[in-house]
């Protein structure tokens, strides 16, 4: 597909669908909702969405970005719409929507549509997105509490830990309760990156790598710049994603295959 491997949806509510225009229902997408693009069949792309579903959406309701492009539009707070809204006319957006924060005024707030229009959503419609970044720092200084803890297969505490017991325990700390396994907690969140698109990573993503057998075996917790955060034998440690750093971990690198984000 070349460099506009990534899109955004731009039917204001669009079913994406098992084969290219057919076959069984997958879920429904919403305007502006990221999506990855895999492939392109009879003028239909198969699309990786936020939530974590493969489907068919017609090529005319995704619009193809480059890589930047797609990083810069999902930078910032999100408008989020708690009502069916039409800030223009013939223009309906639905509840549930997601829209990059551009400013506010008085009685609205301003967001800006993937084409780069700007439209003022009322706020009776709509709220902004909280600034969860304290959260996260939370979260994060739990996490590297445990760095050099010794690795136990099954522990949850800093006597042995494993790698879903370090998530777990990390999010746990601020309210957040997530399954016991990687194979469970990897359902939660949105889909952030992919191994093809390392650069959607932020402090505080989950990060998600497969075992020989093609499932979800391990499980992480990313710190930025390449860095993250793993249980691994023998104690809790920071390894890289990057090839140049002296605790690149080449494995990981290998069989990372996606970072979500609770927040």
């Amino acid at each position: 597909l070349g460099e506009r491997r990534y899109g955004f949806v731009t039917a204001t509510h669009r079913f994406s669908m098992s084969e290219p225009g057919r076959g069984e229902t997958v879920t429904e997408c919403l305007y502006a909702e990221p999506v990855y693009l895999l492939d392109e069949v009879d003028s239909h792309l198969l699309v990786h969405s936020q939530e974590g579903y493969l489907g068919f959406l017609p090529s005319s309701d995704v619009r193809r970005v480059t890589e930047e492009e797609f990083e810069r539009h999902q930078s910032g707070r999100r408008v989020i719409l708690q009502s069916d809204c039409e800030p223009t006319n013939g223009f309906r957006l639905r509840a549930g929507t997601q829209l990059k924060w551009t400013q506010e005024t008085e009685k609205a707030l301003v967001a800006m549509l993937p084409d780069g229009m700007n439209v003022s959503i009322p706020k009776s419609k709509c709220r902004l997105e909280a600034d969860r970044s304290a959260t996260v720092e939370q979260v994060l200084r739990n996490a590297l509490e445990l760095q050099d803890a010794p690795y136990q297969w099954g522990g949850k505490t800093s006597d042995g830990i494993d790698c879903s017991g370090l998530v777990q325990l990390a999010f746990q700390s601020v309210g957040i309760h997530l399954p016991r396994d990687s194979n469970q907690q990897f359902l939660i969140g949105r889909l952030t990156a992919t191994r093809w698109h390392l650069g959607g990573l932020r402090r505080g993503d989950t990060m998600y790598f497969v075992g020989a057998h093609g499932r979800i075996r391990h499980t992480a917790i990313y710190l930025g710049d390449d860095q993250f955060l793993q249980a691994v034998s023998p104690v809790v440690t920071i390894s890289s994603l990057n090839p140049k750093d002296s605790n690149y971990d080449p494995r990981r690198h290998a069989t990372f295959v996606f970072g979500k984000r609770l927040f």
